[in-house]
């Protein structure tokens, strides 16, 4: 039978992830550190979120579902970097915030109205009809 390869965007919790049900994100690199998953993670979200505002920008419409559940993995791992640690990533998180907030408001604006067509003066419809 031949194998046929399966993509998981998450891999199942182990360890101490499995009793808080935290899945892991398997396109990140998981560094020994925890401060560089912190900011691995924190710029891979960036990233996400620039090309998520470009695509709004240019009038795309995107589905943001899930984003939820990655920023609070992000949040909850930061919460369990020692208080040095935690202040070198500080400004990461508090940039990401405001990322947040922009490309929310940007998708509360309400869209663009579309100009009216413009009527030909000469009367003629250019329909034919």
């Amino acid at each position: 039978m031949p194998q046929v390869a399966v993509h998981v965007l998450f891999r199942p919790p182990s360890g101490e992830d499995r009793r808080a049900g935290l899945a892991e994100p398997s396109g990140f690199p998981q560094p020994d550190a925890p401060i560089a998953w912190v900011r691995d993670y924190a710029g891979g979200l960036a990233r996400t979120l620039g090309l998520a505002r470009a695509l709004v920008e240019a009038g795309r419409r995107i589905d943001l579902a899930g984003l939820d559940s990655q920023v609070g993995l992000l949040w909850v791992r930061g919460l369990d970097l020692d208080p040095e640690e935690g202040r070198q990533v500080r400004a990461d998180l508090i940039a990401l915030r405001e990322m947040l907030d922009a490309l929310a408001a940007l998708l509360a604006r309400p869209p663009p109205v579309d100009d009216p067509p413009v009527e030909d003066p000469s009367g003629d419809d250019p329909t034919g009809w």
